[in-house]
């Protein structure tokens, strides 16, 4: 199975840029997907806080993204909930559910597993991760791509995670990345 893992890695991440996103109807969200910060879940009566959570399109690529993190109570991909000490990391967010996640903004380094990553067959330090038409998953490129926001360059490309717990003799793969182009061009939450 897949290990799915995000986690800010600044000593703190202020409370004003962690968010809640609702998973969309037919939806499945992981750790490290990526979305569009645009409209409140109008499906949630008189709700001022939870985000819909929609994949971004070529038009969304210019606007403030979100990340997804490791929170909350969540589902194993063959359905179960988990119990006793589980291995969180290859939990995944089923339709309809409120996730937690953190708007990407310029100076955010992040931990991210390169199961939650495209083309990750030869990334390297100073690659880019970006968003990308029609997926949560972020593309690892060689360049930054003109006119995406919320993009990450790779600090290190070859990191290793120690799951811990009952789990502890194993290692997720993983990139330490850092948010280098989050300023929105218009359209979205804070721009």
């Amino acid at each position: 199975m897949a290990n799915y893992l995000c986690r800010a890695t600044n000593p703190r991440v202020p409370d004003y840029l962690i968010i809640k996103v609702s998973v969309p109807t037919g939806q499945t969200m992981k750790a490290g997907d990526v979305f569009p910060v645009k409209a409140l879940d109008t499906d949630i009566a008189n709700n001022y806080q939870v985000f819909t959570g929609t994949q971004p399109t070529t038009a969304d690529l210019g606007i403030r993204m979100a990340i997804v993190i490791n929170d909350g109570f969540e589902t194993l991909e063959d359905g179960r909930r988990p119990a006793g000490q589980p291995d969180y990391t290859q939990y995944t967010f089923g339709e309809g559910e409120v996730v937690t996640a953190v708007l990407m903004v310029p100076g955010l380094v992040f931990e991210i597993s390169k199961d939650c990553l495209t083309n990750t067959g030869s990334i390297a330090a100073g690659n880019f991760l970006e968003p990308v038409n029609g997926a949560y998953t972020m593309d690892t490129k060689a360049a930054r791509t003109a006119g995406t926001k919320s993009g990450m360059r790779v600090l290190n490309a070859a990191k290793n995670f120690r799951m811990g717990g009952q789990f502890g003799y194993n290692f997720i793969q993983t990139v330490v990345a850092m948010v280098e182009d989050g300023e929105p061009a218009s359209g979205g939450v804070g721009g």
